[in-house]
């Protein structure tokens, strides 16, 4: 947690220090470690030090460490559509696409910047900043869920990974702007966003990690509430605030 509260603030040396400090104390603790050495490189490359982010990353890489695969779950009139970052493997992609561009669009129009420094590895020669953050998992489930001109008044998505800030800040515009409340539930949070454009969280201690990357797509079933009891991953209550 103290880690995440360095890279949020883009704290360098106190990210450095409290990941030193951890290493020394949490040696066995080869998957915490993991993690800790990703947000690590993250915090680097996010702060410009992309060299340094490679270097870690490099290691990691040497050390025979595999980087978790984003996934993002929702269901969608009773089909549980799966989706990895820049993900074309759905049939409708070009559709789902092509919504998040018109969500891009409007974003803009309402005063949303894109926040570059979430980008933690290069670009690529045919990327900008923008479809780097329109292709993460998450947004690709926000845009599926409003293709054939649905009006949905509640969004369900879980997501095996942290929610990044930026996709954090366009969530709660989306909510705004389309009026519909969208629930996050990523690798350490609850997220519920309103569409008052305001979010409450509840911080959870359960796992997502397990969530399955061999669910078929187009498979029927009745509710996310019963992915969830499958997963182990009961939403609970959620307060507004």
């Amino acid at each position: 947690a103290l880690l995440s509260g360095a890279r949020n603030a883009k704290n360098i040396n106190l990210s450095q220090k409290v990941f030193d400090r951890m290493k020394n104390l949490f040696a066995d603790l080869k998957h915490s470690m993991i993690s800790a050495s990703i947000l690590l490189a993250n915090v680097y490359a996010s702060s410009g030090d992309i060299e340094q982010a490679s270097n870690i990353r490099i290691q990691l890489h040497k050390s025979g460490a595999k980087k978790k695969v984003g996934l993002s779950l929702t269901e969608i009139d009773g089909i549980i559509m799966q989706f990895r970052a820049h993900d074309q493997s759905h049939p409708r992609s070009s559709e789902i696409y092509a919504e998040g561009e018109r969500i891009s669009k409007e974003l803009i129009e309402h005063g949303h910047g894109y926040d570059a420094s979430w980008i933690v590895r290069p670009m690529e020669n045919d990327e900008t900043i923008e479809s780097i953050f329109c292709g993460h998992s998450e947004r690709l489930a926000i845009a599926a869920n409003f293709i054939d001109n649905r009006k949905p008044s509640r969004i369900h998505i879980t997501k095996n990974l942290r929610v990044c800030g930026d996709c954090h800040r366009a969530t709660k515009l989306i909510a705004a702007i389309r009026q519909c409340e969208i629930i996050v539930r990523d690798a350490n949070r609850i997220h519920h966003f309103s569409p008052n454009g305001q979010c409450s969280s509840v911080l959870q201690q359960v796992d997502t990690s397990n969530i399955s990357t061999s669910i078929d797509s187009t498979r029927r079933c009745p509710s996310i509430n019963e992915l969830l009891k499958f997963e182990q991953l009961k939403l609970p209550r959620i307060r507004r605030s």
